[in-house]
Parts: structure tokens; C-alpha cells; sequence
């Protein structure tokens, strides 16, 4: 699984962007990504599975990732 960091996206604080993080729902971003989880983790033994993320200001310079290059999703958190 990947995840899409990038500014394309919109700002995650504008109500008109579909990544708006409303603090009483989800937005379809994160349903998707629930819905696929739960098909991928059938997939594993352990439940568990990768995933990468990419387009992100990451630490500890906060550069954003360079185009085609990914990081590790599962080891920030």
C-alpha cells in the first residue's frame, strides 16, 4: 500500500478539499484506506502489511521526498 502525501491533494484544513480532516468523520481518503486494510490484512498471517508513503516533508529536514522516491509508512509512527 502507498500513500499519497503530496500538495496535488489539497489542504487537509480546507473543507472543500477531499482530503479535509473532519474531526467528526472520516474523509474518503481514509475510507478508502480503511477499506483496502481490511482486504490486504487476509492477505498476511500477522494482519500486518507494508506500507510506503511518498510526497511528504519527512524529518528531520522536512524536505519533501523526491519525485518516485518512498519511505517507510509503518517505522514514523
Amino acid at each position: 500500500v502507498a500513500i499519497d502525501f503530496t500538495a496535488s491533494n489539497g489542504d487537509p484544513r480546507n473543507s472543500c478539499s477531499l482530503h479535509y480532516i473532519n474531526p467528526y468523520q472520516p474523509n474518503e481518503y481514509l475510507k478508502a484506506l480503511i477499506a483496502v486494510g481490511e482486504i490486504c490484512q487476509d492477505y498476511d498471517s500477522d494482519k500486518r502489511f507494508s506500507a510506503l508513503g511518498f510526497g511528504a516533508r519527512i524529518p528531520p529536514n522536512y524536505e519533501v521526498s523526491k519525485s518516485g522516491q518512498t519511505f517507510v509508512f509503518n517505522h514514523m509512527f
